[in-house]
């Protein structure tokens, strides 16, 4: 049996003193509603970014329709430096019917340590 490749997201593998942080989106609760119907299509942006450069790089889970409580179970693999990068967690509502930019519902900024 063939086993698949895992994409690492970040930096590339040869850089020094980088680090993998594996990052697992499992769910949300009670999302705020922001269709016009009172459901959500909820996704999450995790960003890569270091806050002297800016972002380096995001990774999107898939969108789940109509929910409010999503279960993503989701796992993101990063290379980083531990004391240089963040990782940001954004959740978005897709918004098919008007096709605007979607702004996010819930952010969240994590420091990561060694």
């Amino acid at each position: 049996m063939a086993t698949g490749a895992v994409e690492v997201f970040g930096l590339p593998e040869d850089e020094e003193n980088s680090r993998i942080v594996r990052v697992k989106v499992i769910a949300g609760i009670g999302l705020a509603k922001k269709d016009i119907l009172g459901a959500s299509d909820p996704y999450v942006r995790v960003t890569l970014y270091d806050p002297m450069n800016g972002v380096f790089t995001s990774v999107q889970t898939k969108t789940l329709k109509k929910t409010l409580n999503p279960k993503w179970n989701e796992e993101i693999l990063f290379r980083v430096h531990p004391q240089q990068h963040r990782l940001l967690f954004e959740v978005f509502d897709e918004n098919r019917l008007l096709l605007l930019a979607c702004l996010p519902t819930e952010i969240f900024v994590m420091t990561l340590s060694p």
